[in-house]
């Protein structure tokens, strides 16, 4: 069986399926990822990653594809990848000293076939000063990330606690994925594991 194509460019779902032993190759989707108006944050997911594996599946015919797409959520705020430094730091101080929520969503498709969902976790982050956000931020480690911070770097200071899966906070909830692809044969196919 061909590898899986993990439709994304993120470096921490590469890493999510490398530790999982998944053979697989990266085909990242150049798509808009603009909300929509008045698109409350699951459905963006949710609508992302579906797009990204379809645009994917739609030129490698008979192969498995992986996408997904993460977002940040407060008080109907929704908070992508910060667009610059004061953006992020803005990010930081809206969401520090509270509980907020992680929307990962998948799909994973084979042509037509698609099985696609949003996992969510909640993220409860100490409350941090002006100045510490800065500091953060000037490590440069929140720029390409949803919400302004990185659960897996400098940023696991600030957490109080997850409730939910730490994998959907950081980009890929493996554990529902890996449900998944038992559920469909594909990890016996893959990598001989036992149904």
């Amino acid at each position: 069986m061909r590898p899986l194509i993990l439709a994304s460019g993120s470096p921490r779902r590469k890493q999510w399926l490398e530790s999982l032993s998944l053979p697989f190759e990266i085909m990242a989707p150049d798509i808009d990822e603009t909300p929509d108006e008045a698109e409350d944050p699951v459905s963006l997911v949710l609508r992302l990653a579906k797009g990204k594996a379809d645009l994917i599946a739609a030129t490698n015919p008979g192969r498995w594809v992986l996408a997904a797409d993460t977002t940040v959520a407060v008080d109907h705020h929704t908070l992508n990848k910060p667009i610059d430094v004061e953006d992020a730091v803005r990010m930081l101080l809206l969401i520090q000293g509270r509980r907020h929520e992680v929307h990962t969503g998948m799909c994973l498709q084979r042509d037509d076939e698609a099985y696609a969902f949003v996992d969510t976790a909640e993220v409860f982050l100490r409350p941090i000063s002006e100045a510490q956000a800065r500091w953060y931020v000037a490590s440069g480690e929140p720029m390409d990330k949803a919400g302004g911070y990185a659960a897996q770097g400098i940023a696991a200071l600030f957490i109080e606690r997850i409730e939910g899966s730490f994998a959907t906070v950081m980009g890929l909830p493996v554990e529902r994925l890996s449900a998944l692809m038992q559920e469909l044969g594909l990890l016996k196919s893959w990598i001989g594991m036992p149904r």
